[in-house]
């Protein structure tokens, strides 16, 4: 194997920290969250102080994953280094972002072809279908670390959620030859699905018939255009990982090619998130509104009122999807 001189300077970088903090996105999801905790245990296994921040709870979702004592919320301290993981915008740190700016040392990991992140070493590999991929061959080729039941755990986990349980198009044949080989430390691989994809809370079964309620349909049914409103979620106990998964309510429906769900979260400000099926890049539709992402997967943020986000949202999809029509 042939090594990458960018991500053997990240190993590099990493080998020779006093410390570290690794900064996953906000509202982490299996891969963000997967591949921080991966890659923490594997640098405290070769006696490195690191800490992994985040600004919120673990979604229950994930709460099963090994590592969770790395976790800091509010650390009075700067860094030697700092590892921005699986994010292609570094203000999506939120407020950990001066721990970013603050490190001696700035490093970057991520799979996003929108990666904008500026840092002394940013390594992006757009083939990999998760950045938990990436991780592992960090690991294992440019670390010399070694794997465990743990780090195997958490990786597993974060290549099966953003590959949909390896049946989305980023699915690759070393996908599955890394999935094949983390099995081999025993993992309980279907109480990893169950939690990721299956498990839902009565406040996500009321969010989910909330956004069927919603649901409209444009462009001959390929266009499918959901939403929860800050009104049906200010009563409820709502958290992050409630609102997972919404976006593919539409997705899933016979005929469509996109699916735009957008959460209203305070009022006024909209989340988007953007999927398609088979020739539609939303990426790039959601680079127009300062976001990012994959061709099949991308999210947003947008101001306004409702119908107006949903105008201009349609007005750019519709000739990305009359490309094909």
């Amino acid at each position: 194997m042939i090594k990458d001189a960018t991500l053997s300077k990240v190993a590099e970088k990493l080998r020779e920290a006093r410390d570290i903090v690794i900064l996953p996105h906000i509202n982490a999801d299996g891969d963000a969250l997967g591949a921080a905790l991966a890659l923490a245990l594997a640098l405290r296994n070769m006696d490195k102080e690191v800490d992994v921040l985040l600004e919120e709870e673990v979604p229950s979702n994930l709460d099963f994953l090994p590592g969770q004592e790395l976790i800091k919320k509010n650390p009075q301290k700067s860094y030697h280094v700092a590892l921005n993981i699986d994010n292609g915008d570094i203000t999506r740190l939120g407020l950990r972002e001066p721990y970013f700016h603050g490190a001696d040392i700035k490093l970057s990991i991520d799979h996003h072809a929108t990666n904008k992140v500026e840092a002394h070493y940013s390594y992006i590999d757009i083939k990999a279908s998760a950045t938990g991929e990436i991780v592992y061959d960090l690991i294992l080729t440019y670390l010399g670390g070694s794997l465990n039941k743990d780090i195997a755990l958490c990786l597993y986990t974060a290549i099966v959620t953003d590959t949909g349980g390896f049946r989305y198009t980023n699915t690759t044949p070393r996908t599955l030859e890394i999935g094949a080989e983390l099995l081999k430390y025993d993992i309980d691989f279907p109480y990893v699905i169950k939690k990721v994809f299956d498990m839902v809370s009565h406040t996500k079964l009321f969010l989910m018939k909330q956004t069927m309620n919603s649901l409209r349909l444009l462009e001959q049914g390929k266009l499918a255009i959901s939403y929860i409103t800050y009104e049906d979620i200010k009563a409820l106990p709502a958290k992050n990982d409630d609102f997972e998964g919404l976006v593919n309510i539409g997705r899933n429906l016979m005929g469509v090619e996109v699916s735009l769900f957008l959460r209203e979260d305070p009022k006024g400000h909209f989340r988007g998130n953007l999927r398609s099926n088979n020739y539609v890049d939303v990426s790039k539709i959601a680079e127009k509104f300062n976001g990012g992402g994959h061709k099949r997967a991308a999210g947003f943020n947008r101001e306004g009122e409702l119908e107006d986000v949903i105008a201009q949202l349609t007005d750019a999809i519709l000739p990305e999807l009359r490309r094909e029509g």
